[in-house]
């Protein structure tokens, strides 16, 4: 498990932050790299800890942290994070990030009302790097301090075999390029060859891909969501939830077996994590082992399990976040590095 990528198998918000948070910690990650969306993907990493441009593998304060060239960034919000969080003596951000300017946020204001952006600017920005007129990292000053080439960097980790993890973001269900999901998409590819490609590295230098999904549907914005909860689910369950970045109320339904087939088919996942089934089986809040889970919980993980596996490359769901908190986690891999 030297180098490790983190996906979204849905619409994003499945929870990314707190596995990447994870694995940063407990399996000691040496690099830890964020790569593609921009300050419009939040994660949360644990109770009160939310980042939108850094790695959310911070939180490991021995983990060098990158911010790869596939990224786009407000280089407020960066600096904004970097000081917040402590990291300025061990961050490097790519020379070739692309920068969100004033305009870029004003000229995203029609996509708000049109697709259910959030507005952070990031989809012009991509348009003005497809045109070549962006502004780069480099051409900042405040960004100086940071600056390096983050691919040369993370290359040169993998030849040496060291501990890598990739942070993805958003979801699968998100991808500019799933024609089932166009036009309610986001402005780049989401899956785990993307996000190689952001970085810098080849896909033969990925030994583990996991495909992060929720116990239950959420989605922002507009688009379909077909497993959609009746108002009486919705009830009965009692969730409500909220964007981390946009604030606007997710929409929630019952987890879809065939996008997570799909997810783990076209990010060729090794393993999946599963994240808040507290909230969905209340009683299962701080589990530590699958034998501790209420027979309910049991049965949806079996369930689950059974209905999307299928692919020869993917070993099944092996984490299971049980709160919000980073050790309250079900580890069921049987190899750690």
């Amino acid at each position: 498990m030297a180098t490790t990528i983190v996906v979204g198998g849905f619409y994003g918000d499945e929870g990314k932050g707190k596995i990447v948070g994870y694995l940063a910690e407990h399996d000691k990650m040496q690099h830890v790299v964020r790569a593609g969306g921009g300050p419009q993907a939040g994660h949360t990493v644990t109770r009160g800890l939310k980042v939108t441009q850094i790695p959310s593998g911070f939180v490991n304060t021995t983990s060098k942290l990158y911010i790869a060239r596939g990224t786009v960034i407000n280089p407020a919000t960066v600096i904004s994070e970097i000081v917040k969080y402590d990291c300025k003596n061990r961050i490097r951000i790519d020379y070739g990030c692309t920068v969100i300017e004033s305009d870029h946020i004003e000229r995203e204001k029609d996509l708000v009302e049109r697709i259910g952006s959030v507005g952070t600017g990031t989809g012009p920005a991509r348009m003005d790097r497809l045109n070549r007129s962006a502004k780069l990292a480099k051409d900042i000053p405040a960004l100086a301090p940071y600056l390096g080439d983050v691919a040369d960097e993370i290359n040169n980790a993998v030849t040496k075999k060291q501990r890598i993890l990739i942070e993805g973001v958003q979801g699968f269900g998100l991808s500019l390029l799933d024609h089932e999901y166009y036009p309610n998409v986001t402005s780049q590819d989401t899956t785990a060859s993307q996000f190689c490609a952001d970085v810098g590295l080849g896909p033969k230098a990925i030994d583990e891909i996991v495909c992060v999904f929720k116990s239950y549907m959420s989605r922002v914005g507009k688009g379909e969501l077909e497993t959609a909860w009746t108002e009486e689910e919705q009830q009965k369950y009692g969730i409500k939830e909220f964007g981390s970045v946009s604030g606007r109320p997710r929409r929630l339904g019952h987890f879809d077996d065939a996008m997570a087939r799909k997810a783990i088919q076209r990010n060729t996942a090794t393993q999946g994590a599963l994240t808040c089934l507290d909230r969905l089986f209340p009683g299962n809040t701080g589990a530590d082992m699958s034998s501790k889970l209420t027979p309910d919980a049991q049965e949806f993980l079996q369930q689950r399990d059974f209905a999307i596996n299928g692919n020869w490359h993917y070993r099944g769901i092996q984490l299971i976040s049980t709160g919000p908190d980073l050790e309250q986690m079900i580890d069921n891999r049987s190899y750690i590095p």
